[in-house]
């Protein structure tokens, strides 16, 4: 498995986790709203909010770069 797989795998895990914990993330500083929450992994945030119990992955960035 190349490790662009691995990594894609890995994310998608992580992201599997919020259907249980939806609220598990910390609320995206830059935003300053209870609704919008991130988790970290390996350096890259997932940025998601969660609608009617379903879950929505607003963007995925590398923890480096500044939230537009």
């Amino acid at each position: 498995m190349s490790f662009a797989k691995f990594f894609a795998k890995n994310i998608l895990k992580s992201i599997e986790i919020l259907k249980k914990f939806p609220k598990i993330g910390r609320i995206v500083p830059e935003r300053q709203n209870p609704l919008i929450r991130e988790i970290i992994y390996k350096g890259y945030r997932i940025i998601y909010r969660e609608i009617n119990h379903q879950i929505e992955i607003l963007t995925i960035i590398h923890s480096s770069k500044l939230l537009k």
